[in-house]
């Protein structure tokens, strides 16, 4: 008889139960995880290959032994719980926030190491949607997913959703890179349309031709039209004015005639999430707002607070262009004003901020005490360079006279004939018609 079996054989039950199990987990390596769970029927994706995730600031590490215990990323997003009796001694267990790379996911990713260990319990792990700053309206979509070596990611259909308490939580018997997954989105062509104009939505997902309910966790391959159980969805105008015409999983809203004053429409869709998982809503409602806007348009954003062009009054409008030089100009509501000015006379194209030639440069007036003018660049002190803002100024498009000059910006502007300045920020869109 083998001498490690006649040892193994002289030791009392409880010690050879012991060794037996610290085996098994030493001899699970990464290597003994499947690339994915199983070749199933009713697989509904290719599963798609994707980079992985590089690190973001410093990993919570903590050492967990057979007692249990509970590790939390510093951020409280992620948590996990190591039930009594899951490994026999005592390893090292770390929670690293790394960068997301699966399109379409809300929020970071994290990894969770040790990664190829199979553990003895399944171990939990939630996910803090509160913590996240994740919208829980569509929480009903939401599950985890984990990415395998060869790069695949796979939805976790068991996935438990606490909506009282705002949670996802999964259990597991090996650790890996894990992510939110959300079920259906929508795509939109154009979220700010022109009176009258139209543009179209598309309800998307991941998981291709699936047409079974989520018993096994499928594989996420491309963003692709959703072509399941399309007789259930409803597309309807949730808020506002304008009309669609839907085909399954597609609709095309048309704005009306007019700027309304319920102003943005949402337009929405119902989804049948229990077809896929019992355990959720029968169905749940994914809205999205799509603005109307004037033939001309300016509207801005000063640290987050939306602000337009006024109105035109006595037929003149608040919009000035002079495409040839180009030099934009807005009267905004509030009391504010703006100037963006690229010499040079450019055409469609992104110009960064600067005084040279074809460089752009922004002068935002605000309602507030003098000096009220604040610009893309600055001094720090009498003998320093000047300062130009990061961002730039993009001209998306440059039509023809009597045709439309659009254009998008972000910058940094801060208060004029001071040194070290104060700042802000501020991002826009802009359109009007050529008249030379």
């Amino acid at each position: 008889m083998n001498y490690f079996l006649k040892t193994i054989m002289r030791l009392t039950p409880k010690v050879v139960i012991f060794c037996l199990l610290y085996i098994g987990i030493s001899a699970c390596t990464k290597k003994d995880i499947p690339d994915h769970l199983e070749d199933w029927s009713g697989q509904g994706a290719t599963p798609k290959e994707r980079p992985f995730g590089t690190p973001i600031g410093q990993a919570t590490v903590k050492q967990i032994g057979p007692e249990g215990g509970m590790l939390a990323s510093d951020d409280g997003i992620l948590q996990v719980v190591v039930p009594p009796g899951t490994i026999p001694k005592q390893v090292d267990f770390s929670i690293q926030p790394i960068t997301n790379t699966l399109e379409g996911s809300p929020g970071i990713a994290y990894r969770i190491l040790p990664e190829g260990l199979i553990f003895l319990k399944p171990v939990s792990i939630t996910f803090d949607l509160q913590e996240a700053g994740i919208e829980t309206e569509v929480s009903d979509l939401l599950f985890l997913a984990y990415q395998d070596k060869k790069g695949h990611h796979y939805l976790a259909s068991d996935t438990e959703l606490d909506k009282a308490g705002k949670k996802l939580t999964v259990k597991t018997t090996h650790f890996s890179d894990w992510v939110l997954a959300q079920l259906f989105e929508l795509e939109v062509s154009k979220e700010q349309v022109s009176v009258g104009d139209t543009t179209s939505l598309r309800l998307m997902w991941h998981l291709g031709s699936l047409l079974e309910p989520l018993t096994k966790d499928q594989p996420i391959g491309d963003l692709v039209e959703y072509s399941g159980n399309v007789s259930a969805l409803r597309w309807s105008i949730g808020f506002g004015k304008g009309t669609l015409k839907a085909s399954g999983p597609s609709c095309i809203y048309t704005a009306p005639s007019q700027v309304p004053i319920e102003n943005p429409a949402q337009i929405s869709v119902t989804v049948p999430v229990s077809f896929y998982s019992n355990k959720r809503n029968s169905i749940v409602m994914i809205s999205t707002p799509i603005h109307t806007a004037p033939d001309d348009y300016m509207i801005i954003k000063v640290d987050g607070k939306e602000i337009k062009n006024k109105a035109p009054e006595n037929g003149e409008s608040a919009i000035l262009l002079d495409a040839n030089n180009f030099s934009i100009s807005a009267h905004l509501e509030d009391g504010y004003d703006i100037g963006i000015v690229i010499p040079g006379g450019p055409g469609a194209g992104s110009y960064p901020f600067g005084e040279d030639y074809k460089k752009a440069y922004i002068d935002l007036a605000t309602n507030e005490e003098f000096p009220n003018s604040w610009i893309t660049q600055k001094q720090n002190c009498f003998d320093c360079d000047l300062v130009y803002s990061e961002g730039q100024v993009k001209i998306t498009k440059f039509g023809g006279i009597g045709e439309y000059v659009e254009g998008e910006f972000n910058a940094e502007v801060w208060r004029i004939g001071q040194y070290n300045p104060p700042k802000k920020k501020i991002e826009g869109k802009f359109r009007a018609k050529r008249a030379l």
